[in-house]
C-alpha cells in the first residue's frame, strides 16, 4: 500500500550515507554563501560610500555564479562528479579565505575594494562549478522514486541555510568586524570539503541507482547515447525536458516582482519596514511549510498539469497582492504563495531527474540552475520597469497579468508535459511527442 503521509520522505538521509554526507554538507556550505552575501555589501559600502560599487559586486558575484553553472554543467558530464563538487568547494574555501585576507589587510595595509570585486567572482565562478555536479550526482546515490523527497530535501537546506546565515553574519560583523564574517564562512567552507572527500567515485557514465524492487526497464541510458548529444538537441528531442525548462523560465522571471515589495510597503504601508521583513519572512514560511509537506507529491497524478496549474494560480496570488491594503491579507497572500513556489520547484527538480539520462543530466542541471539565477535577475530587472511606469501596487497587478498570460500559453503549448502521468514510474529517456 502506497506511503499517504503528507510529511516529507526522510527516507534518503536514512538509506543513503553517500547523500547523508552531501545535505549536511551543503546546509553548511549555504550558511557560508548566505553570510557572504550580507558581508560583500557591508563592506563594499564601508569601502566605497557608494551603493553603485554595492550593486555592481552583488552583479558580479549573479554573473560569474551564472557562467559557473554553465561550465560545471559542462565539467560534470566529462569527469568524475565528485572531483568537480571537492574542486568546487575547494575553491569556494580559497576565495571566502582571499576576502577574509583582504579584510584583515593581508595584501598591503588596507583592505582593497578591487579585491573584494575579484573574490566575490572567483567564489561564484569556481564555487557554481561543484552545483551541476551535485545535482547531477544524485540519482546514482538513490533511485528515481527518491527524487521528490530528495527536492523537498533540497529545498530545506535552502530555506534553512538562508534564514539562518543573515542573522549569524550581521551578529559576528557587530561582535568582531566583516573579517571575522569571512573568516568563519571559510571554516565552514572548510569543513564542507572535509565531508565531501568521503563520497564515492562518481563518474557521468554511472549507473541510476536501481529502485528497492530492482531495475526497472528504463534505468539504462545504454540505448540511447545522450553524452554526445548537444544540449539543444537533447532538449529539442526530450519534449518533457525541454517543456519543464520553458515553464521555469517563467517562474523565474515571475519570481522578479519581489523587487517591487519595499515600493508596495512604501505605498500601501507607510514604509514601515517591518512589514518589509513580514514578506519576505512570509515567503518564507511558506516554502518551508511546502517542504516540510511534501509527502504526497509522488503520488501526483499528472504531476506537469499540477506543476502549470500552480505556475498560473501563483500569479494570480500576486495581483491579490497587489489588491489589497491589509497587511495582515498581503502576508497569508504570500505564505501561500510561498507555499506554491516550492511545490513548483519540487516538481520541476523531480520531473528533470526523472526524464534526464544520466551522461547529459550535468548540462541539463546547470543550465536549470543557472536559469534560476539569471531568471530571477531579469525577472526583477523588468518587474522594476514596470515600477516606474505605475504605481508599486497597479505595477505588481500588472505584471502578475502580464505573467499569467505567459503561464497560461505555457499550459496550452506544452503538451508533452501535461501529459506526465506520474512521478513514481521510471521515466522514458527516448525523445517525447509534442
Amino acid at each position: 500500500m502506497p506511503d499517504r503521509s503528507i510529511l516529507i520522505d526522510l527516507s534518503p538521509l536514512r538509506e543513503s550515507a553517500p547523500f547523508r554526507r552531501i545535505f549536511i554538507a551543503r546546509l553548511i556550505s549555504l550558511v557560508g554563501i548566505g553570510m557572504l552575501m550580507v558581508s560583500v555589501p557591508i563592506q563594499m559600502y564601508e569601502l566605497t560610500k557608494s551603493s553603485a560599487h554595492v550593486g555592481g559586486a552583488t552583479a558580479t558575484t549573479g554573473i560569474s555564479t551564472f557562467i559557473g553553472m554553465l561550465i560545471g554543467g559542462i565539467l560534470a558530464d566529462k569527469y568524475d562528479r565528485r572531483i568537480m563538487i571537492i574542486i568546487g568547494r575547494t575553491g569556494a574555501m580559497l576565495a571566502f579565505g582571499g576576502l577574509a585576507a583582504n579584510a584583515f589587510g593581508v595584501f598591503g595595509g588596507e583592505p582593497r575594494f578591487v579585491a573584494v570585486y575579484a573574490f566575490a567572482a572567483a567564489d561564484g565562478l569556481i564555487g557554481a562549478l561543484s552545483i551541476a555536479a551535485l545535482m547531477a550526482s544524485l540519482p546514482t546515490l538513490l533511485p528515481k522514486e527518491k527524487m521528490v523527497a530528495v527536492g523537498a530535501l533540497n529545498s530545506i537546506s535552502v530555506r534553512v541555510g538562508t534564514a539562518i546565515s543573515p542573522g549569524v553574519a550581521g551578529l559576528i560583523i557587530y561582535a568582531a568586524g566583516v573579517g571575522w564574517t569571512y573568516t568563519a564562512a571559510t571554516v565552514l567552507s572548510a569543513i564542507t570539503v572535509l565531508l565531501l572527500f568521503g563520497l564515492p567515485s562518481m563518474p557521468p557514465t554511472a549507473h541510476p541507482a536501481a529502485p528497492p524492487h530492482g531495475p526497472g526497464p528504463d534505468d539504462s541510458d545504454a540505448e540511447h547515447d545522450p553524452s554526445t548529444q548537444s544540449i539543444g538537441v537533447f532538449l529539442r528531442t526530450q519534449r518533457v525536458v525541454g517543456s519543464v525548462m520553458a515553464v521555469g523560465v517563467v517562474a523565474m522571471l515571475g519570481a522578479g516582482v519581489v523587487a517591487l515589495i519595499p515600493a508596495l510597503a512604501d505605498e500601501r504601508f507607510s514604509g514601515d519596514e517591518r512589514a518589509i521583513g513580514f514578506a519576505y519572512a512570509a515567503l518564507a514560511v511558506g516554502a518551508l511549510l511546502a517542504a516540510i509537506t511534501s509527502g504526497w507529491l509522488p503520488g501526483v497524478r499528472r504531476p506537469g498539469v499540477l506543476l502549470m496549474s500552480a505556475l498560473m494560480f501563483a500569479f494570480c496570488l500576486h495581483m491579490l497582492f497587489g489588491l489589497t491594503s491589509l497587511l495582515w491579507l498581503a502576508l497569508l497572500i504570500l505564505v501561500v504563495g510561498g507555499y506554491g513556489d516550492t511545490i513548483q520547484e519540487i516538481l520541476r527538480f523531480s520531473l528533470i531527474q526523472h526524464h534526464t539520462p544520466g551522461p547529459i543530466l550535468g548540462r541539463v542541471t546547470g543550465l536549470w540552475t543557472a536559469q534560476e539565477v539569471g531568471g530571477i535577475t531579469v525577472g526583477s530587472l523588468v518587474a522594476g520597469m514596470y515600477g516606474t511606469i505605475w504605481p508599486a501596487s497597479d505595477a505588481i497587478v500588472y505584471y502578475g497579468l502580464t505573467m499569467l498570460v505567459l503561464a497560461a500559453a505555457a499550459m496550452a503549448l506544452l503538451g508533452s508535459l501535461r501529459r506526465v502521468d506520474s512521478l513514481r514510474a521510471s521515466a522514458p529517456s527516448e525523445p517525447t511527442a509534442a
